[in-house]
């Protein structure tokens, strides 16, 4: 594929060019195939001569919602650009195309974020699905601005999908370009639209909780579990509490059905002790995600810690080792929780990845907004 491109742009290469890749970030991915992804960016973008005034690369992630990863003007060496590729945490959710072709309009190819006057504007489009929302007028209006765009379809999308969104965009370097990008099937396999994941809740049962605020805690689990579709080819849910040590309540691979999980979550006692974050997370990338313990590859990984204070343990090593191997953490924080520890474990951007309550009332209404978010 990268020979292919680079062959049909060895003209366009040698010049300045503000080259943005747009990047199909949502569940049907999958971990494993955003790994394949991140590599075939940076032998793409390694290819050209990186620079202030040279070509500059962007790149934007998107699925429900879309997020800039580093903008034009972040990186101006290629060593630097390379690394930031290679770092690029998945982020799961849906295949909203026309919004992110519509972000890159507002956000990316402007003079504030760096896009340059009278040079090249390049848009390379990766996607694995058909998307969920119109993208034929946010096509035309990226080519009204100049951008050509190349589309790449993988290997499990909707060709068709991918074709339309090019035949939107005339005067592009070569009229339509679906390239089949081969890469690993999810095992997930029942149809492109499955929402699989693995999800741990990790939860706070320090003396600090209260035996009353926990009954909230169970309540605000059992409204969260019940919004995924459970199964052994879907959602896999694990609890684990923790305080003064982690206690696993169930595996990934305990129960495969809504009702058992339900009446788990109901029953599970509070345990009390001390709030060590640091060690439950070591536990959790150790003891939980694993295959003997259910985890799955090739399966979007997302942890929820719910806690109400400050960690009696370091922490950011520990969350940084689970985000390494494509973890997705999202943090509520309730009563005394410490905002700045909060952000320092969750997944960036902090708005959609943390969640701040006064009380344990508040858990059990916050759960919309946060559903919204980690499904």
């Amino acid at each position: 594929v990268q020979q292919y491109f680079l062959k049909k742009t060895e003209n366009k290469k040698r010049t300045v060019t503000d080259l943005v890749f747009l990047v199909d970030g949502s569940w049907s991915v999958g971990r494993e195939n955003f790994k394949h992804i991140r590599s075939f960016i940076g032998s793409l973008a390694g290819a050209f001569d990186i620079g202030e005034d040279k070509t500059r690369v962007a790149v934007v992630q998107y699925s429900t919602d879309t997020r800039t990863e580093f903008p034009l003007t972040r990186y101006t060496r290629r060593g630097d650009l390379l690394q930031a590729i290679n770092s690029l945490p998945y982020k799961g959710g849906n295949t909203m195309t026309g919004d992110a072709l519509d972000y890159l309009i507002k956000n990316i190819f402007t003079e504030a974020a760096g896009s340059r006057k009278g040079f090249p504007k390049v848009a390379m489009i990766i996607t694995d699905g058909k998307s969920q929302d119109p993208v034929e007028e946010y096509a035309r209006r990226l080519r009204n601005i100049g951008v050509e765009i190349f589309v790449l379809g993988m290997v499990f999308c909707s060709v068709q999908s991918t074709v339309n969104l090019c035949l939107f965009v005339e005067n592009i370097w070569f009229s339509v370009l679906t390239v089949l990008y081969v890469l690993p099937l999810r095992n997930c396999l029942h149809t492109s639209r499955q929402t699989c994941a693995d999800v741990v809740l990790l939860v706070d049962g320090s003396y600090s909780i209260g035996l009353q605020n926990f009954a909230k805690v169970r309540e605000f689990l059992e409204v969260l579990v019940k919004s995924f579709d459970i199964g052994p080819n879907k959602i896999q849910i694990s609890l684990v509490q923790y305080s003064r040590d982690p206690h696993t309540e169930f595996a990934l691979n305990t129960h495969h059905d809504i009702n058992a999980v339900v009446k788990a979550v109901r029953t599970f006692p509070y345990r009390g002790g001390s709030t060590n974050t640091g060690k439950a997370m070591t536990y959790v990338r150790e003891k939980i995600f694993i295959s003997s313990r259910g985890a799955r590859q090739n399966v979007p990984r997302v942890m929820v810690l719910i806690t109400d204070g400050k960690s009696s343990d370091s922490f950011k090593d520990a969350a940084t080792k689970l985000r390494n191997v494509d973890v997705e953490i999202f943090a509520v924080g309730v009563k005394d929780a410490v905002r700045s520890e909060l952000e320092a474990i969750a997944n960036e951007p902090a708005d959609t990845h943390v969640y701040e309550v006064e009380d344990f009332d508040g858990v059990v209404t916050q759960r919309t907004d946060f559903i919204d978010s980690a499904v």
